[in-house]
């Protein structure tokens, strides 16, 4: 019995490390249709909830969000976020690769950049 006062002790005492929330959103910058913020970092290993959203008014009423190497590929609809939770794989390799409109290939598409964690950083 005191092995499972131990266990549930230490069970409320674990915090569980929720993910980095990243808000990437439209915006229109001159005549073009832009995913913001235009760089995004990360680090192999760590988990990340996109929170898409497509504000604009007038144009398109839906814009795709996809980055082919994370396997992501959704509809946003104008006014509606879409929330995605991703574990960036621990051996994707380093680089920065697209993040774009699959619906609109001249919307200029925004930089997911894998680079390797700080020291003191707490990614997996």
């Amino acid at each position: 019995m005191k092995s499972l006062g131990l266990v549930l002790a230490l069970l409320t005492t674990v915090t569980l490390a929720a993910p980095r929330e990243i808000v990437i959103s439209t915006e229109k910058i001159g005549e073009s249709v832009h995913w913001v913020p235009q760089r995004v970092e990360v680090f192999p290993g760590e988990e990340i909830k996109f929170v898409i959203k497509h504000e604009l008014q007038g144009g398109f009423d839906f814009h795709g969000f996809f980055v082919p190497q994370l396997k992501i590929q959704k509809q946003v609809n104008r006014n509606k976020a879409e929330e995605l939770t991703v574990k960036i794989p621990k051996k994707m390799k380093l680089g920065e690769y697209p993040m774009g409109c699959h619906f609109h290939p001249k919307h200029v598409p925004a930089t997911l950049v894998v680079k390797t964690p700080a020291p003191d950083s707490k990614a997996n």
